[in-house]
């Protein structure tokens, strides 16, 4: 199980060539990681600074020589991620790149799982979750249009109306909760001498942030009617050279992908649209689509977040292919009867993806006793072809319509305007002279706050306290 401070390393661009490379390293003990790896400035600065170094003589400089490193370092909580974080800025070679995430890896760091960075941003704070969604976005972009959608998507988009609604019911519980406990001390300039206009200026403000939050909801509702034209991806992983290739050519109906019994022949990933039947959903169409993706074989050291032995481009191409199991929302986990030994769980799958598991080239011989739920196949003869189509239709049409995070911000919306309806009826009920109900008030509001921090990741924390200081001036 992974920890939020565990010390992370990773490749931030991908393998070819260029001019310049970037490793990424995050977590507890980041300094000490660094001073193993790079001569540094002594001491090192306070604050975010861009370091030069070199590799140290004594450890990768006996093989590299002098190689010159930029360091960009933020050492504490300030830093994009919530923590200390590290982006190495070295010469464009993938030899280089795999030995220092190696060297990083064997002194006590460990590879980041997909998306890793921006989820500690996000619970950090630094993201809110629909910048967190924008990112995946951004590296889904396939047009201009679409990468310019997700780039204002992750500058901030319909988070900072998000923010702007927040603000509001702050201030507007904050002038509640002053009227229920500072009733002596509160500023008569802010809530009125009496209860009908306190009750008034309640009801006009409560319709102000209800339109706010509709228009936010239109927004969404917009930007997702294009993020729902996303396929979503169902990927097939598993060791090398188990016939994950041959899968791919038989479920896609063409030899698209380089068949061999070389370990290692799929070097890159590959892509097609595949079509099924989903009978059975009510009020939809049957027919669905998914983009059905093919990926470099994993070895199980690598699937667990240690690098093994080999050529740095398997090592690569092994690296691509955990990358597009990271962003799959269906996993077909493969094995044949040569790894049936190999446990399932030990091949990374992203939290929250349908995994469908395989046993391939059945041709070759059937597996004995009970294989529960696991799919035999055969690529050559079609055994269990149809009935694995099937189940993967049946995965994609299970799907939410909305994606992971967009079906969050949908349900804190929805939440919030349903919280902000109960106070439109309380503040009512004050305003024709009726009990005068200002907790239960005060309640919905935190209520429709709480369902806006679902999707912008704050908390209330002493947010509300500051705001009834620094608004009604108690306590002077």
């Amino acid at each position: 199980m992974w920890e939020p401070d565990d010390l992370i390393v990773a490749p931030a661009t991908v393998p070819g060539r260029g001019v310049r490379a970037i490793v990424r390293l995050s977590g507890e003990g980041l300094d000490g990681l660094l001073e193993e790896l790079f001569v540094l400035p002594d001491p090192l600065p306070g604050g975010a600074r861009s370091l030069s170094a070199t590799l140290r003589p004594d450890r990768l400089g006996v093989e590299w020589g002098v190689i010159a490193v930029e360091i960009l370092r933020w050492p504490g909580p300030g830093g994009p991620t919530g923590g200390p974080l590290a982006e190495l800025q070295l010469p464009c070679s993938q030899p280089l790149l795999e030995a220092i995430i190696g060297e990083a890896c064997r002194l006590g760091a460990r590879l980041a799982r997909g998306g890793e960075f921006t989820l500690r941003a996000f619970l950090a704070g630094k993201l809110d979750l629909l910048q967190a969604e924008a990112v995946l976005a951004v590296v889904d972009a396939r047009s201009p249009g679409e990468l310019s959608q997700a780039l204002d998507r992750l500058a901030g988009g319909v988070g900072r109306d998000l923010n702007g609604i927040r603000e509001r019911l702050l201030d507007l519980t904050a002038d509640v909760e002053a009227a229920i406990d500072f009733a002596d001390e509160r500023s008569p300039d802010s809530l009125g001498e009496t209860s009908a206009s306190f009750w008034g200026s309640v009801i006009a403000a409560l319709g102000e942030i209800g339109r706010a939050v509709e228009a936010a909801m239109a927004k969404v509702e917009s930007r997702d009617a294009g993020a729902r034209g996303r396929l979503p991806r169902v990927v097939i992983c598993g060791p090398p050279n188990i016939g994950k290739s041959s899968l791919y050519n038989a479920l896609i109906g063409r030899e698209a992908a380089l068949v061999a019994d070389e370990e290692g022949t799929t070097r890159d990933w590959l892509e097609a649209v595949v079509r099924g039947d989903a009978p059975g959903r009510a009020g939809q169409p049957g027919a669905v689509e998914w983009l059905l993706v093919d990926t470099a074989g994993v070895a199980k050291l690598e699937a667990k977040g240690h690098t093994v032995p080999g050529d740095g481009l398997a090592t690569a191409a092994a690296a691509v292919g955990l990358a597009e199991v990271g962003r799959a929302e269906i996993v077909l986990r493969c094995r044949d009867l040569g790894t049936a030994g190999v446990s399932p769980d030990e091949v990374f799958v992203p939290a929250g993806a349908v995994v469908i598991d395989i046993l391939t080239r059945c041709d070759r011989g059937l597996p004995t006793g009970d294989v529960g739920t696991v799919i035999a196949t055969s690529a050559t003869t079609g055994l269990g072809l149809d009935r694995l189509h099937r189940e993967i239709a049946a995965a994609v049409a299970s799907l939410p319509r909305f994606g992971g995070a967009a079906e969050r911000i949908r349900a804190g919306l929805v939440g919030a305007r349903q919280a902000l309806a109960e106070a439109e009826a309380i503040a009512a009920v004050g305003l024709a002279g009726g009990p005068a109900e200002e907790p239960l008030l005060a309640e919905a509001l935190l209520a429709a706050i709480d369902a806006i921090g679902m999707v912008t990741g704050h908390t209330i924390g002493t947010d509300l306290l500051d705001r009834i200081f620094s608004r009604h001036c108690v306590g002077k």
